[in-house]
């Protein structure tokens, strides 16, 4: 492969020579319309012109049909935009279609991938043309779209006439969806209609749902498109036999590219599938250029929908730049800004770049925290990871100003870790959410929707709501923020001001759902936001912990106990069917009016019942404890899922564990102790949780206990409180020391301990097991009582070192790393970490990642986020040493894109590893586009390198900022530098390497020996220089900043700190 072929322009953009020929790979759009915009969603390949599929909404809303990526790449460059040229008269035209493979040896055509577009560029020598066409999203607009820029140069020395068919062959009329698609594609035709064509504004939509209803309903939104040259609207073609005749294909402009003019009248615009192009024609003087627009779009209506090309057409008219070149420098500078919250400037452009582009694909998973009118602060931007090679995956995308979208617990949750880094106004305002969404059976929902608000006393409001009945009724429900916000701008209110008076009297609730199931490994990441608090906020832990408040969240299901799902199969005993379904709770749930989803007193008919943080820690504590295995090493798959590992989805019916949750619960543990150490008082713990952790106590004050017995006995504990518990609390308090809290966490942290030492080895530490029935007594309908079991040690994964390393002191953490690198775990070629070792001939029976081949998927590839993990957790058991040393390897940013084969300092899910011998070609390179745990981990890792592990300390009750940087000496940039992270220019002297904290603040490290700031010889801070925000400064003198200085500094208050090394 030519080494040449990928590269960064001076703009940034990544840019691929000879796209067509190259890999194919798939990325996408961010699809960020701004607060007030309705966003469109954009998948592209490096085939034909990139635009794979659009739409709106999720995958029932394409304008443009989503195809996986394997179809994708072999589709788009017929299916996808097309660009025919008649170049010159009559029948001595030179008819070209540009961006298509095979242009010839000396066309160069070139792929521009940048944060915010995509765009593709044919120079054609012997026709005297460049062709460039960029795509971007359209931002802040009464509609969702994708914009199209054309621009045609004529390269040669004599005035060219071009006449011009851009756009789509096919585009789906609103209010299909993916099953017709695929099985009613031809019956659905009748149902299609393409209104206003003369008009020059093509609305596209189905007449009525296609439902067999006895309820007929009218389509009434619609996808449109409208094509502008010079402010005016180009005429439309609808109709694809006027540009390709009969050939059905697509594959040549038959009809256009023959002799007789286009014919635009009576165009057929119903029981066919349309398209969507435009024709016009340019005369091109020599070295001067044309361009042309398209909008591909969605509208809530016709009428909405010609408001908009009203106002396009009347903006462009009046402006100079024209309006799609305004939104296009929009859609630019929003990208802009966010991504210089996590501004960086090092010595190492690539990694800058990659920490950037790490915090907006990592928003795009969880959210970014943005404060709107009225004072709420919501997590707006994000979805779902669906994308071409995520094809199993139903992402959403709200359609709406201030757009939430869905996500899974485990993946917002992770990717939500380190954002008080960027927005300390959050406060504890996570902690709530998902602590709030632990159950009483210490498991969770899978699906979130974000939140949702309540008023508890609308008669408060009648007043200024008597003429705003809309308001009123919507007030009755739960209500999201985006809702609110449509029903008042509809009334014609005064929007703002009723809403923060409508939200001061409301309270948020989450807004969540059971869907697929219980993961073993979901409640662990609560630690990591644990300890992420205590590094912004220590001064305000104690507090947190006993404050009151917290809910439990209520589902309709359960996890059945154990002589319910040990079943007799044809291959042995096995866990089956351990999640079960119950009509009576659903009821209940269903009934409620608000709260639906909160845990009541007496048993689900009282109120809601609430406790402190330091309760639903104890929840898990004690459900957790309770789930060690029959070894008492690793805590049981008991509820149909496996931990973080998804393609282990065989294990739960093997009656799987894993050590990391143990590891996961012993930190969890300690944290709490640590947290308590030294307090007097007590706490109130709902009479059945008070129960349940006085049976453990006494179980674990047994002086030898074996572990068969404690899983059993522990198991039998759990199994009474959870049946208990499932329809509610009764609604008894009891009061517990934290004295005696303290002693029960201390015996849990030293059972734990020993627990884990069972799974070390000189090999590094086991990671998972499974276990044989080898003792039972058969009872009836197949089920079986578990009477003995035969341990199974599966062989080495990543994961487990990855969480052991967070327990170990500096010599325990080099002998795992050592040990981790001389196992089958590293790639000596790749010089990265693999998921796992090879899994040996019995690998089907642990789920899925015994299909995938060796080095593929998740089975032995580089899968980047437990890749990343690992590397991130070197940094953080103090082996800085070994991480610079092989950081040009271990980070994406630096490997070669030729054979990443996609833009470096954009993560993917994995790399293919050297293990993968079907097609040693594809070893390192990066599949699955960004939308990965590994950003948060990079970001992490960011955070670590700048500030270290805990930058506001609180001793004697004094708060101080105090931190402890790992650059090596190489990250600092030996020349001055002009920079711009605010949207004014900043130097930063020679020698420094700088970072934007809490995204209002440029820390910049000023190393003027060029030290490292770790090891022997470390360089350490002497002084800083605060400036505030009327450019003012002041030196203070130590090594932290105290207590006032320290929380202004939190506070937002300074707009620099320089912070020199010595």
């Amino acid at each position: 492969m030519n080494q040449y072929a990928y590269f960064f322009d001076s703009d940034g953009a990544f840019v691929v020579e000879q796209y067509n020929d190259q890999a194919p790979f798939a990325s996408f759009l961010p699809g960020i319309a701004g607060v007030s915009g309705r966003p469109a969603w954009a998948f592209y390949v490096n085939r034909g012109q990139a635009i794979a599929s659009f739409g709106v909404r999720n995958k029932d809303g394409a304008f443009l049909e989503f195809f996986p990526a394997d179809k994708a790449y072999q589709l788009t460059a017929s299916r996808g935009f097309r660009t025919f040229l008649k170049i010159g008269d009559g029948s001595a035209a030179i008819r070209h279609e540009p961006f298509q493979r095979n242009a010839g040896t000396d066309v160069r055509q070139r792929l521009y991938v940048s944060e915010h577009e995509v765009g593709v560029e044919e120079s054609h020598p012997r026709l005297g043309l460049r062709i460039r066409a960029d795509m971007a999203t359209l931002p802040e607009a009464a509609v969702a779209g994708l914009m199209r820029r054309v621009e045609i140069t004529n390269t040669s020395p004599v005035g060219l006439s071009i006449e011009v068919v851009d756009g789509l062959p096919q585009v789906l009329p609103y209010a299909m969806n993916q099953w017709i698609l695929k099985f009613m594609s031809r019956t659905s035709e009748a149902f299609m209609r393409v209104e206003d064509v003369a008009s020059r504004v093509a609305f596209y939509r189905l007449r009525v749902w296609p439902t067999d209803s006895p309820q007929v309903e009218p389509v009434v939104a619609g996808n449109f498109f409208a094509g502008f040259r010079d402010g005016l609207l180009t005429p439309v073609i609808v109709d694809p036999e006027r540009v390709f005749g009969l050939a059905g294909d697509f594959a040549k402009a038959e009809r256009f590219f023959g002799d007789s003019a286009l014919d635009l009248e009576r165009q057929v615009a119903g029981n066919r599938t349309p398209a969507a192009f435009q024709t016009l024609r340019l005369d091109v003087p020599p070295g001067a250029s044309r361009v042309f627009y398209g909008v591909y779009g969605h509208a809530v209506s016709p009428e909405v929908c010609l408001s908009f090309v009203a106002e396009a057409a009347e903006a462009a008219e009046a402006a100079e730049a024209g309006y799609f070149e305004a939104k296009r420098e929009a859609n630019r500078r929003l990208l802009d800004r966010i991504g210089q919250k996590a501004f960086t400037a090092t010595a190492k452009p690539l990694f800058d770049a990659h920490v950037r582009q790490c915090y907006l694909d990592n928003g795009l998973r969880g959210g970014f925290p943005t404060p709107v009118p009225g004072g709420a602060l919501l997590y707006l931007f994000g979805r779902k990871h669906g994308d071409l090679e995520r094809d199993y995956n139903d992402f959403l995308l709200q359609d709406t100003p201030y757009s939430e979208g869905n996500g899974d617990f485990r993946d917002v949750l992770q990717n939500r870790r380190v954002d008080l880094f960027f927005e300390p106004a959050l406060g504890a305002r996570n902690i709530r959410y998902f602590f709030n969404l632990i159950q009483p059976d210490g498991y969770n929902p899978c699906a979130l929707r974000n939140s949702r608000f309540v008023v508890d006393a609308p008669e408060h409001l009648a007043d200024r709501l008597s003429s705003l009945p809309g308001v009123a009724a919507l007030l009755a429900t739960e209500f999201k923020y985006a809702e609110l916000w449509q029903v008042l701008s509809e009334a014609g209110a005064d929007v703002e001001d009723l809403i923060a008076a409508i939200l001061a009297e409301a309270r948020e609730v989450e807004d969540a759902e059971f869907d697929r199931g219980y993961w073993s490994d979901h409640w662990t990441y609560l630690v990591d936001l644990l300890i992420a608090y205590r590094a912004i906020f220590p001064e305000r832990l104690t507090d947190l912990l006993l404050e009151t408040g917290y809910s439990f969240f209520e589902a309709s299901h359960y996890v059945a106990p154990r002589i319910q799902k040990s079943v007799l199969t044809a291959h042995g005993v096995r866990q089956y069917g351990a999640v079960r379904f119950s009509a009576d709770k659903q009821a209940i749930i269903a009934a409620r009016a608000v709260d639906k989803h909160r845990v009541r007193d007496r048993h689900g008919l009282g109120e809601v019942v609430y406790t402190s943080l330091l309760g639903k820690i104890l929840t898990l504590v004690a459900n957790k404890l309770a789930t060690l295995d029959p070894a008492g090493i690793g805590i049981e798959m008991e509820a149909d899922r496996p931990g973080w590992c998804d393609a282990l989805n065989g294990l739960p019916g093997i009656f799987g564990s894993a050590v990391n949750e143990t590891i996961e619960l012993l930190r969890l543990v300690d944290f709490t102790r640590l947290a308590l150490d030294s307090l007097d008082g007590s706490c109130d713990l709902p009479m059945e949780l008070a129960d349940f952790i006085t049976g453990l106590q006494r179980l674990l004050a047994e002086p030898e206990p074996s572990a068969e017995w404690f899983w059993r006995d522990s198991g039998d504990l759990k199994e009474v409180y959870r049946a208990r518990v499932f329809m509610g609390f009764a609604g008894e308090l009891r009061t517990v020391g934290l004295a005696e809290l303290r002693e029960f966490l201390a015996e849990a942290s030293r059972h734990l301990t020993a627990a884990i030492e069972k799974a070390r080895m000189p090999q590094g530490i086991h990671t998972y097991y499974s276990y044989e029935v080898s003792d039972y007594r058969a009872l009836e309908d197949d089920k079986v009582e578990v009477l003995g079991f035969e341990q199974h040690t599966l062989p080495l994964f990543l994961e487990g070192f990855v969480h052991a390393l967070r327990i170990t002191g500096p010599d325990e953490a080099r002998r795992l790393y050592q040990a981790a690198r001389a196992s089958a775990l590293f790639d000596r070629k790749l010089g990265m970490y693999r998921l796992n070792a090879p899994l040996g001939n019995d690998a089907l029976a642990l789920g899925r990642i015994g299909v995938f081949n060796d080095g593929w998927l998740e089975n032995g590839s580089i899968f980047l986020h437990m890749h990343y993990k690992f590397v991130l957790e070197m940094l953080r058991a103090g082996l800085v040493d070994e991480f610079y040393a092989d950081l040009e390897k271990l980070l994406v940013a630096f490997r070669d894109p030729a054979e990443y084969q996609r833009s470096p300092i954009e993560n993917s899910s994995f790399l293919v590893s050297s293990g993968f011998d079907v097609d040693p070609r594809q070893h390192g390179r990066g599949c699955v586009a960004r939308l990965s745990g590994s950003t948060v981990e990079l970001l992490h890792l960011w955070t670590h390198l700048f500030l270290g592990p805990q930058p506001f300390a609180y001793q004697d009750g004094e708060l101080s900022f105090a931190p402890a940087p790992l650059l090596a000496g190489t990250m600092f940039a030996a020349d001055s530098r002009t920079v711009s992270p605010f949207g004014y220019d900043d130097i930063l002297p020679a020698d420094s390497a700088a970072m934007v904290l809490f995204g209002s603040t440029l820390l910049v490290y000023i190393n003027p020996s060029r030290r490292d700031s770790f090891g022997i010889s470390a360089v350490q801070p002497l002084r800083y220089r605060l400036y505030d925000g009327n450019r003012g400064s002041r030196i203070v003198e130590g090594g932290s900043l105290p207590a006032g200085m320290a929380q202004a500094l939190r506070d937002g208050q300074f707009r620099r700190v320089d912070v020199e090394l010595g």
